[in-house]
């Protein structure tokens, strides 16, 4: 992005900003630090607003995401092995699911009706049925990846078959999920969300994808990541063929958490080792800028509903998951200005505990 252009739109952002500072309060951001065991939640004016002590039976929330109105969070317990289930009016965890060892991911499928897990100690794929007219949630199928027939007559190319994140295509037909969680286990798998059968495989030999996965706002494209202390790559899915279209460095090492901006411009995607992120363009899959530094050891972010900011959580001293050489050592939350790439602040909720270690992030819009 030239000098002239990001200047422009900088200017704009900020015209936006002055004259809808009502939609300033029109977001939350939920932060999960998972060496605590504690949600915070983040207000438009780059504050916590509220500290909340996640139950017993809750340990190690890794990852979170919401209803498509917002109204219940689905949090992935590492350690404790389930999910839980966060009622946002009243911050009140109303289920705890057994899901399996290394609970790492509940993506919600399109729709609502359903959740997926991606649980790497177990190997498997738990599906969460859901009313949320009746407020429950129980088990219903499970896959073992490894008993899947595309992989079992592929068993040698997949050294691991542990599913670490995924996102759907726009109608929910099918899931893309990466696996891992070491780059040397990577590999990408395809769901079909209707059977819970896989429809393809890709080894790690042929997709060296074991972190991050988004689609586009359009639904054309899938975009996923990978990487380690070594290196970091990045890739383009077609939604419809499931083929790879696009592949790129992420110029950084580590690639791991993405985010889209709200008016779908800019493609978000930070590298948790090597500390920066780069900006892509999401039509002509181009790299358009760099964020020289995030904070140090950046894993996932969120964005803004104005576009004026991006919450990048920041890993701590002693990390509870992946290597001990992405150890961060202001556990908290970086606040980006999307206009200017520039590191505006790092909030440090549990600053000096050195068993604080952020990881899981999402925004929650607030009714106007």
């Amino acid at each position: 992005m030239t000098q002239l252009a990001r200047h422009i739109r900088t200017t704009v952002i900020a015209s936006i900003a002055l004259v809808s500072a009502s939609a300033l309060a029109s977001f939350e951001v939920w932060a999960l630090d998972q060496g605590t065991n504690v949600l915070y939640v983040i207000t438009p004016d780059l504050e916590v607003g509220e500290t909340i002590a996640l139950p017993d039976g809750v340990d190690m929330p890794h990852m979170i995401d919401f209803t498509s109105d917002h109204a219940y969070a689905f949090v992935a317990n590492v350690a404790s092995g389930n999910t839980a289930v966060i009622r946002a009016s009243d911050r009140e965890v109303v289920a705890l699911l057994d899901t399996g060892a290394g609970t790492h991911y509940a993506g919600v499928v399109p729709g609502d009706g359903s959740v997926i897990v991606d649980v790497i100690g177990e190997a498997k794929l738990v599906e969460i049925l859901v009313d949320l007219d009746a407020e429950t949630f129980e088990i219903g199928r499970e896959l073992v990846l490894a008993d899947d027939p595309l992989i079992a007559a592929r068993a040698d190319e997949f050294p691991s078959t542990s599913p670490v994140c995924h996102d759907y295509t726009s109608d929910g037909r099918y899931a893309y999920v990466t696996l891992g969680p070491a780059l040397a286990g990577a590999g990408l798998v395809i769901l079909d969300v209707e059977t819970f059968e896989l429809v393809r495989v890709y080894p790690g030999s042929e997709i060296q994808t074991n972190c991050g996965t988004i689609a586009s706002p359009d639904g054309s494209h899938v975009f996923l990541n990978g990487g380690s202390v070594e290196e970091g790559v990045w890739y383009v899915f077609d939604a419809t063929t499931h083929e790879v279209v696009h592949q790129a460095s992420s110029r950084g090492t580590d690639a791991h958490g993405v985010f889209f901006s709200n008016d779908g411009s800019e493609l978000w995607m930070v590298n948790r080792h090597s500390s920066n992120g780069i900006v892509i363009d999401p039509v002509t899959f181009e790299v358009i800028d760099e964020i020289a530094f995030t904070g140090r050891s950046p894993d996932i972010l969120t964005i803004g509903l104005d576009d004026r900011h991006a919450f990048v959580t920041l890993r701590g001293p002693d990390p509870r998951s992946g290597p001990h050489a992405i150890h961060g050592d202001t556990p908290g939350v970086a606040v980006i200005d999307v206009a200017t790439r520039e590191l505006v602040t790092v909030l440090e909720p549990d600053r000096g505990n050195p068993a604080s270690d952020f990881h899981g992030i999402a925004l929650r819009p607030l009714a106007r």
